[in-house]
């Protein structure tokens, strides 16, 4: 797909601006947020329908950047900051937010072609990653596309509520769904809406199917909301656990631990609360007694352990309700397999109509890729890209899936999906 800005022909207008704002609370950039997402919405309609965007879109997505390239940097710590009410301030790293409305601008001002250079410079090896995926997958229209959101196809963002999702990543991603696809879900361990996965995310209306909570509750292509049946029992156990987390977070002495990373997520049927962020933001010792104080809460809702299990990825604390893993009465983690073949049965979708593609970025998507080969009677019908560093969790996932292909960054992984779809 090519553009450029101010055609004559098929002129899309912009249908909401942005004015230059003085950012100085965490209140005013989720707001200021919340608004590059009204823009960034029908921008990628626009795009997808061929339209020319207005160049007053540029200048809005410019009024946006300029407004956080000035938020208050604090003279003795060099981190820049904004206030959490009229008395405390706190630390923000807003390396996401102006990167990714970096990288629109460029997008919609030089088009497609130059991004894709302008993206090579700062990625190594970008070039040679993006040729080597498209020979993996070239010419193949995929049954199923299933994949995580963060550190996947989305660069990671301090702050879940920041963590909106850019124009050219929408259009890659959407084109691919459209073109090479007949199912696209995504599953998330972030909520599904107030505050998750809907709420950050632009893609078009019917392009994706939505799961968050690691696929207990999902939004079909109809919009009709689906869920994981929970027990009643365990339904209390939980909201108890919520009721004393919500109360420990509004303490001063923990109330920071609502404003990093991915915060409070009172999810269906799992609960996550941050205890770090991408930029480590809280002293380690701070984050490991918060994390030894929602331990014991949990051990003291939860002593014989029946009900929760707790993950640590090191940045959240995850607490998930168990589920009944035989017909022994074996407890077992649910986790984003258990997510996968409940959504394949509810929308059935039949994994053996491949090939199938996988693409996550953490262990937790294991089970995901674990499950998506036992469901698949040929193995070869299965596909995966992840997204990681991580030596073992190369080895694992290309043990489990010989399809396999790993890359070091999102973008990565958007460029080759988007250039497929042409």
């Amino acid at each position: 797909m090519r553009f450029r800005i101010l055609n004559e022909r098929k002129l899309a207008t912009c249908e909401h601006t942005i004015t230059l704002q003085d950012i100085r609370t965490l209140k005013e950039l989720y707001q200021l947020k919340s608004e590059t997402r009204d823009l960034r919405e029908p921008v990628v309609r626009n795009i997808i329908k061929q339209r020319v965007v207005g160049k007053e879109c540029v200048e809005s997505l410019k009024n946006a950047l300029y407004s956080l390239e000035t938020v208050h940097i604090d003279d003795d710590t060099g981190h820049r900051q904004l206030s959490i009410d009229s008395r405390k301030q706190i630390d923000v790293d807003l390396t996401y937010e102006i990167r990714e409305l970096k990288k629109d601008i460029y997008y919609l001002e030089y088009g497609e072609d130059r991004f894709i250079d302008y993206l090579a410079k700062f990625i190594p090896d970008f070039r040679r990653y993006v040729s080597d995926g498209i020979g993996m997958l070239e010419n193949k229209q995929f049954n199923a596309f299933i994949t995580d959101r963060d550190g996947t196809t989305n660069n990671y963002c301090g702050r879940y509520r920041s963590s909106i999702q850019p124009i050219y990543n929408s259009v890659f991603l959407s084109r691919f769904a459209r073109n090479r696809c007949n199912h696209s879900i995504f599953i998330t361990s972030a909520p599904l809406k107030d505050f998750g996965i809907l709420n950050v995310s632009i893609n078009p209306s019917k392009t994706f199917v939505y799961a968050g909570s690691k696929g207990r509750e999902f939004i079909d292509l109809n919009d009709e909301f689906n869920s994981f049946p929970i027990d009643q029992e365990k339904q209390k156990v939980i909201r108890l656990l919520n009721d004393r987390l919500l109360q420990l977070l509004q303490d001063p002495n923990f109330e920071k631990f609502n404003f990093i990373g991915s915060a409070l997520q009172l999810k269906f049927g799992q609960t996550t609360v941050a205890r770090q962020d991408i930029s480590h933001s809280i002293h380690p010792e701070e984050s490991t007694a918060f994390l030894e104080k929602v331990k014991s809460m949990v051990h003291d809702i939860d002593p014989e352990g029946h009900n929760f299990r707790i993950e640590d990825t090191g940045l959240d604390i995850e607490i998930i309700l168990t589920i009944d893993a035989d017909k022994a009465g074996a407890l077992k983690d649910f986790d984003k397999g258990d997510g996968l073949e409940f959504i394949c049965r509810k929308l059935q979708i039949d994994p053996d109509q491949g090939p199938n593609l996988i693409c996550g970025d953490t262990s937790s998507d294991i089970p995901m890729l674990q499950k998506a080969m036992h469901m698949c009677n040929d193995k070869e019908k299965i596909y995966a890209i992840f997204v990681t560093k991580d030596k073992q969790l190369e080895e694992q996932v290309r043990s489990i899936c010989p399809n396999s292909f790993i890359v070091p960054s999102p973008d990565i992984l958007l460029t080759i999906l988007g250039l497929l779809s042409l």
